[in-house]
């Protein structure tokens, strides 16, 4: 861990009678609870400003962490403010409802106008997943949600690897382009951010491990041609893969945050990426909101011909690999054969395949947070 993955605070002079200052250097994130824990004594009934002013990153984590400690505050009657966050920070305040904390103006249209974001999210349909396996000799189904396409033949070989350690028989697909879990029978799932939301709330999969060091992150395209700014467009044509996403939601954020109001965009939902970017090059949209990691991984001839406009790098949601509650004996084995790929050389050659540099178990604070926007916004 580097200085600046470390969390810092030093106590400051107050202009202000009763106000105790601090100033918050570093990143705030999983290694920041006993640094954080400092605070805890602050006496009941005063007044706290935070300066954020040398914060460099906010994860989920990080936030998880933030909030317990403002809610114990909240209840000793102490008052909060956040002061000189960065751009990045005072947007996950925003989206994850921390704003009241914060005094900088980092107004956004998106609240302004919230139940536009919320209902166009909310829209998604919603279609029950069947869980358990029916299958007479014990097989299971194993779906996965991709990020990118590049990573399907490995994932075959990953399926292969898994039945082999588990010795169990294991069906693996791909869940197609543009379509959302229906009436599949699924055992373990490979999910979206929100799509494991979703599958944890309602239908209580049990959340195994995350791609180590994966998070989810969007990138804002218009075409290289095209020589206007963000602030410079008028009626703006938006398009995406999917309307239930937090890519959709987190570029929407990201273009209100730019002085626009994406709830008077035309929104329109591809289906998939790559469909979604043809129609950004064929002029039939304005900007493109996409994973950035799907971006990045296209060719040099493909991106020369956009430029990126804006970019979220926020390290707050994450794909789940998730298990059903009817195979929960089998959880621990599954996750066993998942964190151990790096132990052997064709565990090793697999994650190169699927673009990971492995696994780990998302932490409670995380999990917690991404909880916390999915019912915010998605339910």
């Amino acid at each position: 861990m580097t200085l600046a993955d470390s969390l810092f605070i030093n106590s400051l002079p107050s202009g202000e009678e009763g106000v105790l200052c601090y100033a918050f250097a570093g990143s705030v994130d999983a290694h920041s609870a006993q640094t954080l824990g400092q605070l805890n004594g602050i006496p009941a009934n005063a007044r706290v400003s935070l300066d954020f002013k040398q914060v460099e990153r906010v994860n989920s984590m990080g936030l998880s962490l933030l909030l317990k400690l403002f809610e114990h505050w909240e209840r000793q009657g102490i008052k909060i403010e956040v002061n000189n966050p960065n751009r990045m920070v005072a947007m996950l305040f925003k989206i994850t409802g921390l704003g009241r904390f914060l005094t900088t103006d980092v107004s956004l249209p998106s609240e302004r106008a919230q139940p536009s974001v919320v209902s166009a999210v909310r829209a998604a349909p919603e279609r029950p997943v069947e869980s358990g396996s029916p299958h007479p000799r014990g097989k299971l189904n194993f779906v996965a949600s991709l990020q990118v396409g590049a990573q399907l033949s490995g994932w075959y070989l990953l399926n292969t690897y898994l039945q082999r350690h588990l010795q169990r028989a294991i069906h693996f697909e791909q869940l197609p382009a543009g379509h959302e879990i229906g009436h599949e029978t699924v055992d373990i799932f490979f999910a979206k951010p929100f799509e494991a939301c979703a599958m944890i709330r309602r239908q209580q999969f049990v959340p195994l491990l995350r791609p180590l060091g994966e998070a989810d992150e969007v990138v804002i395209v218009m075409r290289a041609n095209d020589e206007r700014s963000l602030a410079d467009m008028g009626d703006v044509r938006a398009v995406t893969a999917s309307q239930g996403s937090f890519v959709y939601l987190l570029g929407r954020f990201l273009c209100d945050e730019n002085g626009l109001d994406s709830s008077k965009f035309q929104h329109h939902f591809a289906g998939n990426e790559i469909k979604a970017l043809q129609l950004l090059l064929k002029e039939q949209s304005d900007v493109l909101f996409m994973l950035k990691k799907t971006y990045y991984g296209l060719s040099n001839l493909t991106r020369n011909n956009t430029r990126v406009v804006d970019e979220s790098d926020t390290q707050f949601a994450f794909h789940l690999l998730c298990a059903s509650p009817q195979i929960a004996d089998l959880g621990e084995s599954v996750a066993k054969v998942f964190t151990g790929m790096g132990d052997d050389e064709q565990g090793k050659s697999i994650l190169k395949d699927i673009q990971f540099d492995g696994w780990c178990v998302p932490q409670e604070g995380e999990l917690a947070m991404l909880m916390r926007l999915y019912e915010r916004y998605a339910e």
